[in-house]
């Protein structure tokens, strides 16, 4: 936590001025070099964050977006307690369909309106480049390369551009960045003991979780079931994703910056297009009887139609809906892993929207005072100081295996999650595989790919490789 320098403190002093129609204003005492940051009195300013409502926003029933009356919403709501007693100020909520939308309607207006916001990140990249958003990066009163408090820089790429940093993830808080998660695999714990089969889950734990057990599952796990008499099929899955995160996991970047300044676009490299056609193979070769290609709906894993299926986090355990709250054995592994990957655990999965992202807009009353509010709300809850303390709750509250909730913590670490950028046509390519081929695809999308890759994926990506040395756990 870096120190307050002199020039807030004086703001903070100023903004905290006693006045009403009938008296005169106190007098600024001159700055104190022994003022320190537990003395910071904000006159009983209430700060105003704008929080989206979705289908994983719990909405006005939540508190920093954990449902009320839950261990997790009694934490919240005294973190919050605890922050206006401290400081002195009062810290209010508004609910908006999109908060990034708002905020940046605030900036083109040149009007206040929120002190920060909640908000996935797929909602704000277009905003962040309109710089309507603080670069975080110019602030003393928050550590934006903390990546155990506000998240790993991969998975933050998507608020990087032009060499300024624009949100944060809750990361010190459960499930605030794992439910950002894509294109993992969920399985039927309860049909594999059936089968007398191998799990996935010892496939991965052995390092032999490739293409070729992936292939065995296939061929074995498709059943009918002795119970309804209806097929089963092994996996459940669209084409498109999938084969995205199955080429990376085949040892390939999604943008690759070389020395001359020039870059290449991973998804048109040779064993990326070595997956998409393994994976083309898997759902329309021999084995498409054990693949149920338009799987991609988790009630049809819920329901039993399938052994294993890929899915997104927020499927996993963001609402009463998600398969945690209505099925009782299951586990999780990753895409398994490519012949061209450097080793078993060079395995991949992605995100195209980091759920939970702050930022501080521009029109922000005081963006250092934002930051410091930032910085102490969202420090860890008691009793979840570490990444184990996390685990222990993942398992004890989602998980029946405490491998499952380990790994959904590693997945979100390290170079494990990139950044797919949904919004500017990157997604249809591998949405055409299925129905034109993978050569005719790529072919198609290309030049397009490279377009858009130069213009708004690129700039987000060298901002994170300038800050990779200040990033730390």
């Amino acid at each position: 936590m870096k120190k307050i320098i002199s020039l807030f403190l004086c703001m903070i002093l100023a903004f905290s001025l006693v006045s009403c129609a009938s008296e005169e204003p106190e007098i600024v005492p001159e700055y104190d070099s022994s003022f320190a940051e537990d003395d910071v009195d904000l006159g009983g300013r209430t700060l105003i964050m704008g929080m989206v409502q979705d289908y994983f926003f719990e909405g006005a029933d939540s508190t920093l977006s954990y449902t009320n009356n839950t261990d997790l919403g009694d934490l919240a709501a005294q973190r919050l307690r605890d922050v206006e007693s401290k400081y002195n100020c009062e810290i209010e909520f508004e609910y908006v369909g999109r908060s990034g939308e708002v905020a940046f309607q605030s900036a083109v207006a040149g009007s206040y309106i929120f002190d920060f916001i909640s908000e996935e990140s797929f909602f704000l990249v277009n905003y962040m480049k309109a710089n309507a958003f603080v670069d975080l990066t110019t602030l003393e009163n928050i550590d934006v390369f903390d990546e155990s408090k506000w998240g790993n820089k991969h998975m933050r790429m998507s608020t990087m551009f032009d060499g300024a940093i624009y949100g944060l993830l809750p990361a010190a808080h459960p499930l605030r960045t794992s439910n950002s998660i894509e294109n993992f695999i969920v399985v039927n714990e309860d049909y594999i003991a059936s089968l007398l089969a191998t799990d996935p889950r010892d496939y991965f734990e052995n390092g032999e979780w490739n293409w070729e057990t992936f292939t065995n599952c296939l061929n074995t796990y498709a059943h009918t079931s002795g119970i309804s008499n209806e097929y089963v099929y092994a996996f459940s899955s669209g084409l498109g994703g999938f084969s995205r995160d199955l080429a990376m996991s085949n040892g390939v970047d999604p943008i690759i910056l070389h020395e001359n300044g020039n870059f290449t676009v991973g998804y048109f490299e040779q064993p990326a297009i070595d997956a998409y056609n393994q994976a083309y193979e898997w759902f329309n070769g021999a084995t498409a009887s054990s693949v149920l290609s338009e799987g991609g709906n988790v009630d049809t894993f819920i329901a039993g139609k399938s052994v294993m299926q890929s899915i997104s986090a927020y499927q996993l355990f963001s609402t009463t809906t998600s398969i945690a709250y209505q099925m009782e054995n299951f586990g999780i592994v990753p895409v398994p892993y490519g012949p061209n990957a450097e080793s078993p655990d060079d395995y991949r999965t992605s995100y195209t929207s980091a759920d939970f992202s702050m930022c501080i807009p521009i029109t922000a009353q005081d963006p250092e005072i934002s930051a410091l509010a930032l910085d102490k709300i969202y420090a860890p809850f008691e009793g979840y100081e570490t990444k184990d303390d996390i685990i222990d709750y993942l398992y004890k509250n989602y998980f029946r295996d405490r491998r499952d909730a380990e790994l959904i913590i590693e997945m979100e670490s390290g170079d494990h999650i990139y950044y797919h950028d949904h919004m500017h046509d990157f997604s249809t390519m591998f949405d055409q595989f299925m129905g034109n081929g993978v050569v005719k695809s790529l072919e198609a999308y290309e030049e397009k790919h490279y377009t858009n890759m130069e213009k708004y994926v690129l700039p987000a990506y060298e901002t994170m490789v300038q800050y990779a040395e200040y990033f730390h756990e």
